[in-house]
């Protein structure tokens, strides 16, 4: 039986990777860590696979791919299951657009989701800035409770850079006002600002996701994380946030930098924290730690030798970034209707009759032989 599967949008451009729609990828989460790896997620199908992503991992996932876009869909050349939204042509990130899409088809949606999903956790991901994944997945988290009662309804979104465009910087705060006001579990936000090379942050999270789900394959006799643990700090409400570091960087200090420079967005920083998961490959000040993170809940603490991996679950949203993108929204929308507002000059037709160039047409008398040739005689 699996117990954890992804349902994932997956963008194009800048947003994190180059893909549009709607995934879904299932594997076991258990302390069988080859059984992990050969049904392991594997979130882009194109864009890492073809830009440096090992091809060998590829084979190892089961995924359903949904696109308001046939032509999106054309370029997985290595999916197997994909899925059409009905009349789709693309969102060119328009979110009400993709709503009225999704509605008028969620019937054989939904049908596709109850047959592909029965996981005790499902992830839906996608971009917040973008238009088919922006518009559609707070409804889906909405809505797949009904679908799916005895499920965990999670989610993995990217926030735009502020380089990128005032409509995705606009779709990006409308996504998370939907998201602020719906009951779901755990909440992975990948920061895209700042770092240019957006498909190396694909790699990234892949990488600390995949460490994540071997953190209960670990034995050691100093103490263990086991399945449980982990499911409950996924359970958590609010934002999840990862880090891992080889054995041979691991401390506290640099622990800690890992989580203020990686790759997700800040949460607030209230204190407020539910569950820390930590599994070192070294030992780790975890009274200096809370310290600074904040004291959860419940403190999970496993032993490896391998890689120092840390897990904090129940986090504020990042309302300073949020904030941050709303005020960036508001300035540019001032500037740009300033702009628009200026009223255009209003062309004038006054004197720009070039008439004065062609030949005036004379008015034409008949005259008869007689009256023609008088003009040549003298009278």
């Amino acid at each position: 039986m699996r117990d954890l599967s992804l349902l994932a949008e997956l963008v194009k451009g800048e947003h994190f990777t180059k893909l549009t729609g709607l995934s879904i990828a299932g594997f076991k989460l258990d302390r069988n860590r080859n059984a992990v790896y050969r049904r392991l997620l594997f979130l882009e199908s194109q864009g890492l696979v073809s830009r440096g992503f090992p091809m060998q991992r590829a084979d190892r996932y089961f995924i359903t791919y949904v696109n308001t876009s046939m032509e999106d869909l054309n370029t997985l050349l290595y999916a197997k299951h994909v899925y059409h939204i009905t009349n789709g042509e693309g969102a060119a990130r328009d979110r009400e657009r993709a709503k009225e899409l999704l509605m008028a088809d969620i019937q054989d949606l939904q049908n596709e989701i109850t047959k592909t999903l029965s996981e005790e956790f499902i992830f839906v991901i996608f971009s917040a800035g973008g238009g088919t994944g922006s518009g559609i997945a707070p409804m889906l988290m909405a809505y797949m409770p009904e679908l799916l009662p005895d499920s965990k309804i999670c989610g993995i979104t990217i926030l735009p850079s502020v380089r990128e465009s005032l409509q995705t910087q606009a779709n990006a705060a409308k996504c998370f006002h939907e998201l602020e006001g719906l009951d779901i579990d755990s909440l992975f936000v990948i920061d895209n600002n700042g770092r240019p090379d957006k498909f190396a942050i694909n790699e990234t999270f892949v990488d600390l996701f995949m460490n994540m789900l071997k953190i209960p394959g670990y034995t050691d006799s100093r103490g263990n994380i086991d399945t449980r643990d982990l499911k409950d700090a996924l359970s958590a409400k609010g934002c999840v946030m990862i880090s891992a570091l080889p054995s041979i960087q691991s401390s506290t200090p640099k622990l800690l930098d890992s989580f203020r420079n990686g790759i997700f967005a800040q949460p607030e920083p209230d204190g407020k924290i539910q569950y820390i998961a930590l599994s070192m490959a070294t030992e780790i000040n975890t009274d200096a730690f809370i310290k600074i993170v904040g004291k959860p809940l419940d403190l999970f603490q496993g032993y490896n030798r391998e890689t120092t991996v840390c897990v904090l679950s129940g986090l504020s949203l990042p309302y300073p970034r949020l904030i941050g993108i709303e005020a960036l929204v508001l300035e540019e929308k001032s500037a740009m209707k300033k702009v628009w507002d200026v009223k255009n000059p209003t062309l004038s037709y006054a004197n720009i009759d070039l008439d004065f160039m062609r030949k005036r047409e004379k008015t034409r008398t008949a005259k008869t032989a007689d009256e023609v040739f008088s003009m040549f005689c003298r009278h």
